[in-house]
């Protein structure tokens, strides 16, 4: 156990130095600038800074507007102002003949009105409000999402720096091996097509580290547009990314716990609530009747005359009872079949969720036993390597036994990497796929 603990404390040791050396290498190649990142700012600045999750948080905004529109059919309507009627001509009497009139009249004052279609007005407040919900368990799974693809892309950009260092570790080796090669040429012992041949495995190898550095700028890139992050700069991993993480224990994981977790199910749950709540403006809400209120209170007489108060006000209650909703029912059909397809795409949320687990679960056991062989595999070619290399010191081996060597190293250590960012991946997307929150 304590062996154990002091490799792994080691091999973060080591990692936390590359991260200067992986700094340096690229600034040799480019002018950017390097900024460090951790796996806690990633995670914080895919839920704050991506546009993606910006979209969602301004539509439950936009949610939360609409529940507030719907609430305003409560408040009246005041209208203060004054009005100024005039007539001169002929007007009819109430026994039918003819008369010449010119009169005038004065009204200044207010008046409030309300109008209430109870059954509409109801349900739409509520079924806004429930929007709310729906519009938040949006942003939830959207956050999910981009903060998922986040991590993946901030475990690849550590795994493109960690085969940048087991590049470089090779041209070091390679470059000591061409020069033993050039030495034994100069004394006779090795052919100068040897020499040759070991330079253009330098040569190999050296472009495979530009391809690595491109892989790592174009991944920053990436990283850099999931953030959000406007800076013109090139992200260095900071985190020990090589060491394996353990998020979520397989052996409890079921997606049947995920489906009440993750707030895609609950989204689309909410919106048939919400549906539900609006169908009953066509059922439950026609026995509701429409409220009609007013009050009228102001000065009201002749121009330029002494005005006297004028008060008035009306109640009412009415019930409106459209015969085609009653014999037809086209709104509570049109209800009733978006509630449908609401539920249909709940299974098929459903069934994405219970595929992101076991795939996840999958991916897991896969990277554990891929681990496993790939660091029997990197003790076996470091061996190789160190054994082949002693023997070319000696010019008992053939130059392409040691170039072979190297190249199942080079192997070896990035078969390692990608081992570790499997499961350190699959891990996160199986902590996601189980519904628990950031």
């Amino acid at each position: 156990m304590n062996s154990t603990l002091k490799i792994l404390n080691l091999r973060i040791f080591a990692i936390a130095v590359l991260v200067a050396v992986w700094a340096v290498q690229l600034h040799g190649q480019d002018a950017k600038t390097q900024m460090p990142i951790d796996l806690n700012t990633v995670m914080k600045l895919a839920g704050a800074n991506n546009l993606r999750v910006a979209e969602m948080d301004a539509r439950r905004e936009l949610a939360i507007a609409e529940a507030k529109t719907a609430k305003e059919w409560f408040l009246p309507t005041i209208s203060p102002g004054v009005l100024l009627v005039g007539y001169e001509g002929n007007a009819q009497a109430t026994d039918g003949t003819f008369i010449e009139v010119n009169k005038n009249s004065f009204w200044g004052g207010a008046a409030i009105t309300a109008d209430w279609n109870l059954g509409d007005a109801v349900f739409s407040y509520l079924e806004a409000k429930q929007d709310i919900k729906t519009a938040e368990y949006a942003t939830a799974a959207e956050s999910n999402r981009v903060q998922l693809e986040a991590v993946k892309t901030y475990y690849e950009l550590g795994a493109a720096q960690g085969k940048l260092t087991a590049l470089n570790k090779i041209v070091k080796k390679a470059a000591d091996i061409t020069r033993q090669i050039e030495f034994q040429v100069e004394a006779g012992i090795r052919y100068k097509s040897d020499v040759l041949l070991a330079k253009a495995n330098l040569n190999h190898i050296k472009i495979e580290q530009s391809n690595a550095r491109w892989e790592i700028l174009s991944t920053s890139n990436e990283l850099l547009n999931i953030l959000n992050i406007k800076d013109d700069v090139v992200l260095i991993v900071s985190d020990s990314v090589l060491v394996p993480i353990a998020l979520v224990d397989t052996s409890i994981a079921s997606y049947e716990k995920a489906y009440a977790l993750r707030p895609e199910t609950m989204m689309f749950q909410s919106k048939m609530d919400a549906l539900a709540i609006g169908r009953k403006s066509s059922t439950t809400g026609l026995l509701l009747p429409d409220l009609n209120l007013g009050f009228n209170d102001g000065l009201f007489g002749p121009y330029f005359n002494p005005l006297v108060n004028e008060y008035s006000y009306y109640i009412g209650a009415k019930w409106n009872i459209p015969l085609g909703v009653l014999f037809f029912g086209g709104s509570r059909k049109q209800y009733d079949a978006r509630i449908k397809m609401e539920q249909i795409h709940l299974d098929q949320a459903k069934n994405t969720i219970k595929r992101e687990v076991l795939d996840a679960e999958g991916g897991v056991a896969i990277a554990t036993e891929q681990m496993k062989l790939a660091t029997e595999a990197l003790g076996y070619a470091t061996t190789a390597l160190e054994q082949s290399m002693e023997r070319q010191k000696l010019g008992t081996s053939l130059p392409l036994e040691v170039f072979q060597a190297q190249e199942q190293l080079l192997q070896s250590e990035i078969d390692n990497i990608r081992a570790i960012t499997n499961y350190n991946q699959a891990q996160y997307s199986l902590y996601i796929a189980m519904g628990n929150k950031q």
